[in-house]
C-alpha cells in the first residue's frame, strides 16, 4: 500500500476510532443522581425508644412525632419549677437481654451539655439512677423529672433542641 494523504487519514480515522471504541467501555468513576425519598415512623408512643410527656401542664403538640413541646406559659420568673415524673422514655423492644444507658445532652448553643441531673441550668431532667431501660416481658421505662430554673438564666436560655441518647450497654 503507496503512502499517500488519503491512506493516512483513512489510517489515522480508523485509530480513532479503535481507541474510542476500546477505550469508551461505558464505565464510569462517578454517578450522582437525585432520588426523592419517603420516610414514615410510627411516632415516639410506638417505636423502640418511646418518649412520653406525662404532665398536662407541659404537654404540647402531640400531632407532630419528632416533637416533645413544653408549654411554658405557667413557668415563674427568678423561680425554680419542677415537674415531678414529667417526661418518660420507656423501651418497646422484644428483646429481653438488652440494656439501654439513656443521657439527654443541649443540642443548642451549649452543644454537648449534658442536661441529666445537672443542677443550675435553664431546663434540666432529674430522676433516680440508673438512667436506663431494660427489655423486659411488660416493657421497662424511667420517668424524669423536668426542671426549670429561671433564677439565674431566661427563657431564652432553655435549649430549643435536646438530643435523647439510648446506647446499648448489653454487650458491656
Amino acid at each position: 500500500m503507496k503512502l499517500n494523504r488519503r491512506n493516512t487519514l483513512i489510517g489515522l480515522g480508523t485509530i480513532v476510532a479503535g481507541g474510542g471504541a476500546a477505550l469508551g467501555t461505558g464505565a464510569f468513576s462517578t454517578v450522582e443522581a437525585g432520588r426523592d425519598v419517603n420516610i414514615e415512623t410510627d411516632g415516639d408512643g410506638a417505636a423502640l425508644l418511646e418518649l412520653r410527656i406525662e404532665s398536662e401542664t407541659l404537654s404540647g403538640d402531640e400531632d407532630d412525632n419528632d416533637v416533645i413541646e413544653f408549654d411554658l406559659d405557667n413557668l415563674n420568673e427568678d423561680a425554680t419549677t419542677r415537674f415531678n415524673d414529667a417526661l418518660a422514655i420507656g423501651y418497646n423492644g422484644d428483646e429481653d437481654d438488652v440494656t439501654y444507658s439513656i443521657d439527654i445532652e443541649d443540642e443548642d448553643e451549649n452543644e454537648g451539655q449534658d442536661l441529666l441531673d445537672v443542677d443550675g441550668e435553664a431546663m434540666y431532667f432529674e430522676g433516680d439512677e440508673p438512667f436506663e431501660v431494660t427489655g423486659s416481658d411488660g416493657g421497662d421505662e424511667i420517668s424524669l423529672d423536668v426542671v426549670f430554673d429561671l433564677r439565674e438564666n431566661d427563657e431564652s436560655d432553655i435549649p430549643e433542641e435536646i438530643i435523647i441518647t439510648a446506647t446499648d450497654d448489653s454487650s458491656d
